[in-house]
């Protein structure tokens, strides 16, 4: 009787072998367009936020969500600065009324997107990036922010009024404080009215005792400043630096490839740097001072904790 010939050994690992190139091979291109199918998704959240501001402002006369706010100007100049504080505030005091007179110089421009949950024109989840390593807010008030101190159900406008911290929302608003660039109907169509989170915040420690959400995860500077250096620089020539050299100013949503943006006409399409708007500006940072008559003090601008926009065409989206 004849035997059937086996694989040899040396004949299986060069099957192995093969199949691990082809493996290597393959998975970054699956990976790469799981990353592109996250990114077209992303896009849609955005227009499905724009879609929800156009809603809101029917019935508001024009204005998007700006929650209520009563910071000033403190300067004399160009207005550039509020008393408003906001760095540090997003998730922090989630439970208090938007109308509180008393913390209403302390909160941050999360709570005019969460105007959009409470009006029924978004979710939770339409609000989280697939491709960011944010969660989708589960509605529930915990800690100190429950009744009794036992987990409860939250009701947007009644005992919830804003995102539980920094890692349930991916997206940013414009900056609706200050008296320039308020986030209206009738700006010009060319602004960005919200992005990807920006690259200069990070999620801060968690929040525990002191009347404050247990667990909760408030937003907070990073170390990341913008490019200084690129100042006093040919504006053109800063506009056409690499996206690598770009790269470390986009959004962290997308590995830093860039972000996605919305202006105010409800579209939205993906940008390899963060420069947008009616005069390319840096939609992350605020013009500098001399933003007015030096083009790379729009294109690098500035963050800070009481920054507001410097012109009406000025984009500043937080966090």
């Amino acid at each position: 009787m004849k035997k059937k010939k086996a694989f040899t050994l040396i004949e299986l690992l060069v099957v192995v072998a093969i199949i691990a190139l082809l493996i290597s091979i393959l998975l970054p291109s699956l990976s790469r367009a799981r990353e592109l199918a996250k990114r077209a998704v992303c896009a849609s959240n955005l227009r499905g936020i724009g879609q929800g501001v156009h809603i809101y402002a029917n019935d508001n006369k024009e204005w998007f969500p700006i929650h209520f706010s009563s910071a000033t100007v403190t300067n004399v100049g160009p207005p550039t600065q509020t008393n408003h504080n906001y760095v540090g505030k997003l998730g922090l005091d989630y439970h208090l009324p938007t109308s509180t007179q008393t913390h209403s110089r302390d909160s941050h421009p999360s709570r005019s997107l969460f105007m959009l949950i409470i009006g029924g024109q978004q979710s939770p989840g339409q609000l989280i990036c697939p491709s960011s390593a944010d969660e989708e807010d589960d509605m529930r008030n915990r800690g100190a922010y429950s009744t009794q101190g036992q987990e409860s159900a939250a009701r947007p406008g009644k005992t919830r009024f804003d995102f539980a911290g920094y890692t349930k929302l991916s997206y940013s608003y414009q900056m609706p404080f200050g008296r320039r660039g308020k986030p209206r109907e009738t700006m010009d169509a060319r602004m960005p009215i919200s992005a990807d989170k920006g690259p200069y915040f990070m999620a801060g420690d968690d929040q525990v005792g002191g009347g404050n959400a247990v667990g909760a995860l408030r937003d907070e500077r990073n170390t990341l400043v913008p490019p200084q250096n690129w100042l006093g620089g040919n504006p053109t020539d800063v506009i056409n630096y690499s996206n690598e050299e770009w790269r470390p100013y986009n959004s962290p949503n997308h590995n830093q490839e860039g972000e996605n943006i919305l202006y105010v006409d409800s579209h939205s399409d993906f940008q390899r740097k963060p420069i947008a708007g009616v005069h390319r500006d840096n939609v992350y940072t605020a013009f500098a001072q001399n933003g007015y008559t030096d083009q790379t003090h729009s294109l690098v601008g500035i963050v800070d904790d009481q920054i507001a926009p410097l012109t009406q065409t000025d984009s500043y989206l937080l966090p």
